[in-house]
């Protein structure tokens, strides 16, 4: 099965480097004013990262890099999560997680002129997302 963003096909061979990081309780701490440590936690139904990256071998189109950057650059109307379908077939509600750093990023494999690079030129990607609902259906 294809690995997918909102219809985008991306490398079945991309890294989702963060995706064995405990992310499924959430931690408050508060240190009070006699110097004692509050510690809250509780379970985290979302707000787990998803940072999917080329690494030295996944890489993509500049047509899909520009799909990419173009989806990044557009506000979701009513905060409407996109879908990430994994290859496995699993699905993510997510947005991009701005806060993270540049939500998506490319660069050229090997470099052009500028106004040489067709739409077919390798690039490699990072897109760092989060979930906003349930963190995996299916």
């Amino acid at each position: 099965m294809a690995i997918t963003l909102e219809g985008i096909v991306l490398p079945d061979d991309i890294q989702w480097t963060d995706e064995l990081v405990s992310h499924s309780v959430g931690q408050v701490q508060t240190p009070t004013l006699t110097g004692a440590l509050i510690i809250e936690e509780s379970a985290q139904a979302a707000g787990r990262p998803i940072t999917l990256a080329s690494g030295n071998g996944a890489w993509v189109t500049r047509a899909t890099a520009l799909a990419l950057t173009e989806l990044a650059a557009t506000p979701r109307p009513d905060d409407t999560p996109m879908t990430l379908t994994w290859g496995d077939g699993r699905t993510f509600d997510c947005v991009f997680d701005r806060a993270s750093g540049e939500a998506v990023t490319a660069t050229e494999v090997y470099r052009l002129a500028a106004g040489g690079q067709g739409p077919d030129h390798p690039y490699t990607i990072t897109l760092r997302l989060i979930t906003v609902i349930d963190s995996s259906k299916g």
